[in-house]
C-alpha cells in the first residue's frame, strides 16, 4: 500500500486551455510522477484539443484516447478501461489540482482500503458579485463544509467525480457509470453512487485532496436551466434503475402537487408546454432586470420557480405523459421492506457503547430506548451509507433530544456519563432538563391558584 499506482482520468470536450492548465497543475504534484499516468479522453473534440495534446511534454505517463460519445460517464468509462493504476482518479478538466492533491488520495487509500474518496473542489474565487455566482459559490463551499464534519452522514448526493478516487478493481467489478447516462443527462454519479452503497463501500472526503473549481468559465444561468431539464430526465432513469428511491427524488413533488402554483405548472406542462415554453423565455429576461434593481430574494424565488419548470420538462421529455407520472411513481418498490438491518439500543449503558455497538453493526435503522422507555426509531433510509456511531450523538441531540432528556430525568443519567467531558446532546439534554423544570414549576403554581 506504501507505492499506490494512480490512473488520471481526464475527460474533455473543446475546452483545450482549460485542459492544459489541469495538466500543468499534475506536473507539481508532490507524488512521485512514476506512479502515475495519465488518460485524457478527448471527446468529440473540433478545437486544437488534439494538437495541444501531440506538442504537450509532461514528466508523467500520459495516453492521449479519441472518443465520439458526447458522454461523461462512457468517457470516463472508455478511459478507465485500460488504466493500469492500482486507483483510478477522476479529474475534470476544469480543475486546477493543487500540489499535495494526489498525495493525499493515497493517504486516504492506505487508511481506508477499499473506499471512494472524494477530494474538494470548491469555485476559484471571482471578483464578480452577480446574484448567479453568488449562489454558485455558496452551494459548493456548503456542499464541501458539511461533508466535512465527523458527524456526516455520507448520501447517494455526496459522491462528486470532480475529484475522485476509488480502487480500479472495485470500480470495474461494480460497472462503472450506466451508458443509458448519455448525452442530455446528467446524474451519472449519483446512480454509481446508489450501486457503491448497496455494495457497501464505504464513502470518504479527502479534505487536503483540494482542486480550484474554474466552473465560472463555462458555467451561467442560461446553462443552469439545461442543466436542471438534465436532472428531470436523469432522476427518471435514477426511479427506473432504483425503485425503492422513488419517494425520495424530486419527481414526487410533481406527482402529487401541494402548492397552487405547482399544481398550475403540472396541469399546464403536459397539455400546453409551448406556451409556456414562451412565458419561460420572458420570465428568464426578468431576471436580468431584477439583478440590475437588486431585488435579490425575488431574483431567488423566480429562478427557483424556473429551475422547478426545467426540471418538470426533462421529466417530460422522458415520461412524455400526465399518466406515465403517475404510472411510474406508483410502479415497483416504493418504500417496501428490502432487507433493511435493524438493531435496538439501550443509551442507559452510555454514548460510548452505543457507539461501539453501531460501529459493529453497522445497520441500518435503530430502535433507541432507555431502560424501559422507548425514545424513538432512527428509521432505515434508502441511498444513505449505514449509521456509524459518529452519527448518534448529532441525531440524539437533533431528533429525540425531548423524549431522551425526559428518560434521564425518571431514570438518571447514562452510566459512563459522570465520567466523560459533556458532549454536545449531553449540553442539549441539560437545556431540556432545566426547560422541563420550569415548565413543572409553572404547572404546579398554575394547579395551586
Amino acid at each position: 500500500m506504501e507505492n499506490l499506482t494512480f490512473s488520471i482520468i481526464l475527460i474533455t470536450h473543446n475546452r483545450s486551455s482549460s485542459l492544459r492548465r489541469a495538466l500543468d497543475a499534475l506536473q507539481s504534484q508532490t507524488y512521485p510522477m512514476d506512479l502515475i499516468e495519465v488518460r485524457v479522453v478527448v471527446d468529440s473534440c473540433i478545437d486544437d484539443t488534439l494538437t495541444m495534446l501531440q506538442d504537450y511534454k509532461a514528466p508523467f505517463k500520459m495516453h492521449t484516447i479519441e472518443a465520439n460519445c458526447r458522454s461523461v460517464g462512457m468517457s470516463r468509462n472508455i478511459g478507465a478501461a485500460e488504466a493500469t493504476g492500482q486507483l483510478l482518479l477522476f479529474l475534470d478538466d476544469d480543475i486546477e489540482a493543487t500540489p499535495c492533491l494526489v498525495e493525499n488520495h493515497g493517504r486516504v487509500h492506505r487508511e481506508r482500503p477499499g473506499c471512494a474518496a472524494i477530494g474538494p473542489y470548491p469555485p476559484k474565487l471571482q471578483s464578480r458579485t452577480n446574484f448567479f455566482d453568488v449562489e454558485v459559490r455558496t452551494w459548493w463551499e456548503e456542499k464541501f463544509y458539511q461533508m466535512s464534519k465527523p458527524t456526516h452522514r455520507y448520501t447517494y448526493q455526496d459522491l462528486l467525480c470532480g475529484n475522485l478516487s476509488i480502487d480500479t478493481k472495485l470500480f470495474a467489478g461494480t460497472g462503472g457509470f450506466d451508458s443509458a447516462f448519455g448525452p442530455g443527462t446528467a446524474y451519472e454519479d449519483y446512480e454509481f453512487a446508489l450501486r457503491l452503497l448497496k455494495a457497501n463501500v464505504p464513502f470518504a472526503v479527502a479534505p487536503d485532496a483540494v482542486g480550484y473549481h474554474y466552473e465560472h468559465e463555462t458555467n451561467n444561468l442560461d446553462r443552469s436551466f439545461g442543466r436542471a431539464r438534465a436532472e428531470g430526465r436523469s432522476d427518471v432513469l435514477i426511479g427506473q434503475r432504483h425503485p425503492e428511491m422513488k419517494p425520495t427524488l424530486h419527481i414526487k413533488d410533481y406527482e402529487t402537487p401541494d402548492s397552487l402554483v405547482n399544481k398550475i405548472l403540472v396541469a399546464i406542462v403536459f397539455f400546453w408546454p409551448a406556451a409556456l415554453d414562451l412565458l419561460a423565455v420572458g420570465l428568464r429576461k426578468s431576471l436580468d432586470w431584477l439583478q440590475y434593481m437588486g431585488m435579490r430574494g425575488t431574483w431567488r424565488w423566480l429562478r427557483t420557480k424556473l429551475l422547478a419548470y426545467s426540471y418538470l420538462r426533462g421529466v417530460m421529455d422522458q415520461l412524455k405523459t400526465r399518466s406515465a407520472l403517475s404510472s411510474f411513481m406508483q410502479e415497483g418498490t416504493a418504500s417496501g421492506d428490502l432487507g433493511r438491518h435493524e438493531i435496538e439500543i439501550d443509551l442507559q449503558e452510555g454514548w460510548e457503547a452505543a457507539e461501539r455497538i453501531i460501529d459493529e453493526k453497522k445497520p441500518d435503522g435503530i430502535y433507541l430506548r432507555y431502560g424501559e422507555l422507548s425514545i424513538g426509531h432512527v428509521t432505515p433510509k434508502f441511498g444513505v451509507e449505514p449509521l456509524r456511531g459518529a452519527h448518534l450523538r448529532s441525531i440524539l441531540a437533533l431528533d429525540f433530544a425531548e423524549p431522551l432528556a425526559r428518560a434521564i430525568a425518571v431514570n438518571g443519567m447514562p452510566k459512563s456519563a459522570a465520567h466523560s467531558e459533556p458532549s454536545l446532546v449531553d449540553n442539549i439534554l441539560l437545556q431540556h432538563l432545566q426547560l422541563f423544570t420550569v415548565l413543572d414549576k409553572k404547572k404546579l403554581e398554575n394547579s395551586a391558584l
